[in-house]
């Protein structure tokens, strides 16, 4: 079960950085946007940016998906 701050890693290790204009995280609602590194898509969406909301379960269950999200990797556009 990953955390925050193993997801923050993984983002940044992938080159990846969370737009936190657009995303907010609280005790019950979870939503980020993960912009991709200029001139890179995510794989896992096929777009700049990953989003993803999360409106039950646990916050380590949402980390665990953002993780996996991104550990898809980029691809230039």
């Amino acid at each position: 079960m990953a955390t925050r701050k193993q997801a923050l890693k993984v983002i940044e290790e992938f080159g990846g950085e969370v737009d936190w204009d657009v995303s907010e995280i609280t005790s019950r609602e979870k939503a980020i946007t993960v912009d991709a590194p200029n001139g890179s898509e995510w794989v896992f969406s096929g777009c700049e940016s990953i989003a993803m909301f999360w409106h039950s379960g646990s916050a380590n269950e949402f980390w665990d998906e953002v993780i996996y999200a991104v550990e898809h990797g980029t691809q230039d556009q």
